[in-house]
C-alpha cells in the first residue's frame, strides 16, 4: 500500500462499519467492475461536458489520433499510423486501416475531418472548448489522410492532439449534442450499452477493438453510478456493492486500510483548486468589490492555505501560488507574488478599499464542500460574509460563462493535459471562463501558446504568471492528491493525470 494522507477528525459510524466483517467480493466471477463517484456528467459525450467523470468516460469509449503514455509521457500513434508537422499551422495525420466503430462503421480520415468540422462549428455549442479551440479547420487529403489547420505556431499541439477524440462521421449527421450523449458511439476499448441518467452508465468490452497504444481491455463490463454521499460510497465498497471508489478523505482511508479485502492507494495529480473573482465586472460593476485590487489581495491574505492543507486536504497536497499545476509545462514559479496568510493585513486592505466592516457575497461551488466551508470560515474571520450556492458542475460552469458568478470556488484537472495552455490560458486567455479579461495577460498567453520554441513559451508564461499574481486576479489554493479504495482482487494502478484506466485493470486469477 502506498502512503496515506492524514486528516483530523474521524467519523464514528463509518469507523464502526470499517471494523465489521469482510465485504462481499463477487464481481471477479462475472468479470464486471462497478465504480462510483460523487458527480455524473449530464451528457457523457466528452465534447459536451468538462467534468472529470466525463473525461474518464472519454478515455474508455473514444480514441484520439495519438495517446500520451501515462508512465513515460511519450506521445504514441493511436488511431493515427503517423503524425507530422507540415508547417507551423498544419498537422498531417495518416490514419490506421481497419478501425471499426462501435456501430460497425469503418473509421478513417473522413471521421477526423467530420469531427473537426462539427466540433469547431459554434452552432453546435461544444462545452469542453479546450479540446477543439486550438483547431481552426481541417482538409481531407484522401480517405486515410487529413490535415488539421491550427492556430499558427501552437506550441502544445502534441499534448492537445491526445484529447481530440474522434466521432464516427455517421453519428454527426443531422444530430445535436444531446443526441450524441443519449447514444454514445466511439472506437474505444468499451462501447456504451446503457445510458440511464441519474441511475447508471453501462459499458461492455468492444471485442473488435483495434488495440493501438491502449491495448485490449481485460474486464468485460464496466458499470458507473453517481453516489453523492461519501459515507454511502464507502459503505457500498465495504459491503461489496461497488468495486472501486476514489476521493476518499484520509481519516476514512486510515479506517479502510484495516479492512481485509480492500486496498487503499494514494498519490498526487495535476488537479488544483482555486477561487475566481469577477475583476472584469462581468456580473456588473456597481457594488462589485472585486474590481478593487486591494480587495483581491485581501482575499489572498485571508485564506490559510497551509492550515487547510494540513488539517483537511492532507499529505500529498501543497499550497499553490500560480493558476496552473507546477508539473505543467509553462507553470513558471519564479517571480510570482506570494500572499502569506495574514488576516490583519487582509482587514487593513479591506478598510483601505472602503470596506472596514467587510461585505457580503455569494460563492458558487460544486465539490469538496468541507474545504469550501473552511475557506468561508477564513473569509468570515476578516469580515467577508459568504453565502454558499452549492450546485452541480454543469450549472456552475454555465453560470460562470454567462457572467452570473462574482466569486467561484472550483477545481481544475486541465483535461489531463500537462501544459499551462490547458489551465492558465483556459482561464485567462479571454475565454468564456475568463472573469478578468486583462489585455496584458491575454497578450502574454497568446505569445506563449503561439510559439513552438520552449524558451519563448516559458518567458511569455512567466510574464503572465507574474501579472496574474501581482494583480491578485485569482486565489490559487492547493494541489489535489487522490486516495483510491478498491476490491483487493482488482489489479489497478492509478496515474497522475487523474484518469483511472480501467482498460488496463484486471481481476486477479
Amino acid at each position: 500500500m502506498t502512503r496515506i494522507a492524514r486528516i483530523g477528525g474521524g467519523i464514528a459510524a463509518l469507523a464502526a462499519i470499517c471494523m465489521a466483517g469482510a465485504p462481499a467480493l463477487a464481481q471477479p466471477a462475472s468479470n464486471t467492475l462497478r465504480w462510483v463517484s460523487d458527480s455524473e456528467p449530464a451528457n457523457p459525450n466528452p465534447y459536451y461536458n468538462a467534468l472529470r467523470e466525463g473525461v474518464i468516460l472519454g478515455f474508455h469509449v473514444w480514441d484520439a489520433p495519438t495517446y500520451r503514455d501515462p508512465a513515460t509521457g511519450e506521445y504514441r500513434p493511436h488511431l493515427a499510423e503517423s503524425v507530422r508537422l507540415v508547417d507551423n499551422q498544419t498537422i498531417e495525420i495518416r490514419m490506421r486501416e481497419g478501425i471499426v466503430a462501435h456501430n460497425g462503421e469503418t473509421v478513417d480520415a473522413r471521421d477526423v475531418h467530420a469531427t473537426v468540422q462539427y466540433m469547431t462549428n459554434s452552432a453546435n455549442r461544444v462545452v469542453s472548448l479546450n479540446r477543439v479551440s486550438w483547431v481552426q479547420g481541417s482538409e481531407l487529403v484522401d480517405n486515410r489522410t487529413v490535415r488539421l489547420r491550427m492556430t499558427p505556431n501552437f506550441g502544445p499541439w502534441q499534448e492537445y492532439l491526445t484529447s481530440l477524440l474522434i466521432m464516427p462521421r455517421g453519428t454527426l449527421t443531422g444530430t445535436g449534442g444531446d443526441e450524441l450523449g443519449r447514444h454514445p458511439v466511439g472506437t474505444g476499448p468499451y462501447r456504451v450499452t446503457e445510458v440511464a441518467p441519474g441511475r447508471q452508465i453501462v459499458m461492455e468490452r468492444f471485442d473488435r477493438y483495434f488495440g493501438g497504444a491502449k491495448g485490449q481491455a481485460q474486464i468485460a463490463r464496466l458499470v458507473f453510478r453517481r453516489v453523492p454521499e461519501q459515507n454511502t460510497r464507502v459503505a457500498e465498497l465495504l459491503t461489496g456493492g461497488v468495486d472501486w471508489i476514489w476521493r476518499i478523505p484520509p481519516d476514512q482511508a486510515r479506517n479502510l486500510q484495516r479492512r481485509r479485502g480492500v486496498t487503499i492507494v494514494s498519490g498526487g495529480t495535476i488537479r488544483f483548486h482555486y477561487l475566481q473573482m469577477d475583476s472584469a465586472g462581468r456580473t456588473g460593476t456597481e457594488a462589485n468589490p472585486f474590481r478593487d485590487i486591494r480587495v483581491r489581495r485581501a482575499m489572498n491574505h485571508a485564506i490559510d492555505r497551509a492550515g487547510i492543507v494540513r488539517n483537511l486536504v492532507g499529505e500529498g497536497a501543497d499550497p499553490l501560488h500560480t493558476p496552473c499545476h507546477p508539473e505543467q509545462f509553462g507553470c513558471v514559479q519564479d517571480g510570482v507574488t506570494q500572499y502569506a496568510y495574514d488576516p490583519d493585513r487582509a482587514r487593513a486592505l479591506l478598510a483601505e478599499a472602503g470596506f472596514p466592516n467587510g461585505f457580503e457575497v455569494d460563492m458558487a461551488a460544486y465539490r469538496e464542500r468541507p474545504w469550501g466551508e473552511a475557506i468561508i470560515g477564513n473569509l468570515r474571520a476578516v469580515g467577508i460574509r459568504v453565502n454558499l450556492n452549492w450546485t452541480q458542475y454543469d450549472a456552475f460552469q454555465s453560470r460562470v460563462r454567462q457572467g452570473q458568478v462574482r466569486l467561484a470556488y472550483g477545481s481544475w484537472g486541465s483535461t489531463s493535459l500537462y501544459d499551462a495552455a490547458a489551465s492558465t490560458s483556459y482561464f485567462f486567455g479571454g475565454s468564456p471562463d475568463d472573469l478578468n479579461r486583462d489585455p496584458e495577460v491575454i497578450a502574454a498567453l497568446e505569445r506563449a501558446d503561439g510559439s513552438t520554441d520552449p524558451a519563448v513559451r516559458r518567458e511569455a508564461y512567466g510574464q503572465a504568471m507574474r501579472r496574474i499574481s501581482e494583480q491578485a486576479f485569482w486565489v490559487p489554493l492547493w494541489t489535489f492528491p487522490l486516495t483510491y479504495g478498491f476490491n483487493s482482487q482488482l489489479e489497478f494502478t492509478p496515474a497522475a493525470d487523474e484518469v483511472p484506466r480501467f482498460y488496463r485493470a484486471r481481476w486477479k486469477p
